[in-house]
């Protein structure tokens, strides 16, 4: 049987655990690769559309625009 004491030290650990390596994958650089990746590849595969604005950044176009307007 699990002691309260080992169970409350796997808790935290575990815990610590998660909290560091949520800061890891959360610095803004990978954070960047990865949507842009994402963006990326969801274009390539017809699942969403998009363009370059006047400062060279990628926008989203909506729905709306792309039907009818309605």
């Amino acid at each position: 049987m699990i002691t309260i004491t080992t169970a409350v030290t796997i808790t935290m650990i575990v815990t610590m655990f998660a909290f560091y390596f949520g800061q890891y994958l959360g610095r803004n650089d990978k954070v960047e690769v990865l949507v842009d990746s994402m963006l990326t590849r969801l274009e390539k595969d017809g699942y969403i559309k998009t363009k370059k604005n006047e400062k060279g950044e990628t926008e989203l176009i909506p729905i709306k625009d792309l039907t009818n307007g309605g």
